[in-house]
């Protein structure tokens, strides 16, 4: 690690721990603790099986995306790998992450493919965003008259709004009118292989255009993850004793999601407890201690799993276990 990233990862722990520290000189630090230590077992178990479930997910689209580029690598390769990034993401914070420690895999996994199969998991990390600002789009306007209650909220709800009216435009884009110029797109592919970075994307982009349907299911898939993390917010905060309904959570949540998207703190520390102590307070009238004591179960939560990526990376061993079109017989 050199010394730019040294600094911007002391800069992360810096902001977290200024926001955190900010949350609880406005709060009761000891109601906190007693919410978090009597939270109900029950909905925190149900939601670690569905984090679990997004996990299985995450390895089906990823093994979908490598799919269309011909690149065929087990489901149960890759939903191992999931969890391993995950644990590098927030146990070793800095150049190594999450993306950087699935193309690690993925190269391993298909070592004469390695760009193409790296590319999958930039794209892939595109689709979750998009998901996320598609799922806003759809559930903001549901409770518009609350989250515009509050100039905070309004404006964060309208940011994510515009990101998710923006995203329907490029999904319709690709969906409705695809690459215009398709016999063009069909002859660089089949007769000479791809030289420069836009001969690449071109490449792939023509690819993707002739799988809509299984893009659209990888799409598909993505918001049914993004569904199931607002359940397990929902259940977080129905352990503390919050009682507000799920279509609520799905009013915020996205928003919660795509903010800890962003590396300014490490696992969203600090962001994911300002924004629900935010939200469930002007949304549900949540007093803050149930709030952070909700973003500390999610935290706990978020742990486990990265334990079970640790646990992974000591016993799973990747082997090459991928089949191509190239060795299949197909074109290149």
């Amino acid at each position: 690690m050199n010394a730019k990233q040294t600094a911007f990862l002391i800069g992360k722990i810096i902001l977290a721990v200024a926001i955190i520290t900010w949350l609880f000189h406005r709060t009761d630090a000891h109601l906190v603790w007693l919410r978090v230590r009597d939270a109900h077992r029950i909905p925190i178990v149900v939601g670690l099986l569905l984090w679990l479930v997004t996990i299985v997910i995450a390895g089906w689209r990823w093994n979908q995306l490598l799919g269309i580029l011909g690149i065929h690598i087990p489901v149960k390769s890759l939903t191992c790998v999931v969890p391993i990034a995950q644990f590098f993401s927030v146990f070793l914070p800095g150049s190594t992450g999450d993306d950087l420690t699935r193309m690690l895999y993925v190269s391993r996994l298909a070592p004469g493919r390695v760009g193409e199969a790296c590319m999958t998991v930039l794209l892939d990390r595109f689709i979750g965003l998009v998901s996320v600002l598609l799922l806003a789009a759809f559930c903001i306007p549901w409770q518009w008259s609350v989250m515009s209650s509050s100039n905070q909220t309004r404006w964060i709800a309208l940011g994510m709004l515009a990101a998710g009216a923006f995203s329907c435009l490029g999904g319709a884009v690709f969906f409705l009118a695809g690459h215009p110029t398709h016999r063009w797109f069909e002859k660089r592919l089949r007769l000479r292989p791809a030289h420069t970075l836009r001969d690449e994307a071109a490449r792939i982009w023509g690819v993707l255009c002739d799988n809509k349907l299984l893009v659209a299911k990888v799409i598909g898939a993505a918001l049914i993850t993004q569904l199931i993390h607002c359940g397990v917010f929902y259940l977080a905060g129905l352990s503390v004793g919050i009682r507000t309904p799920l279509l609520i959570w799905t009013t915020f949540v996205p928003i919660v999601l795509a903010a800890n998207a962003l590396p300014i703190t490490i696992a969203g520390v600090g962001v994911r407890e300002y924004l629900l102590v935010l939200f469930l307070g002007v949304i549900a009238g949540v007093d803050s201690e149930r709030a952070i004591a909700t973003s500390f179960v999610i935290f706990a939560m978020i742990l486990a799993m990265c334990l079970l990526g640790g646990l992974l990376y000591i016993f799973y061993r990747p082997k090459r276990k991928v089949t191509t079109v190239d060795q299949v017989g197909a074109p290149a």
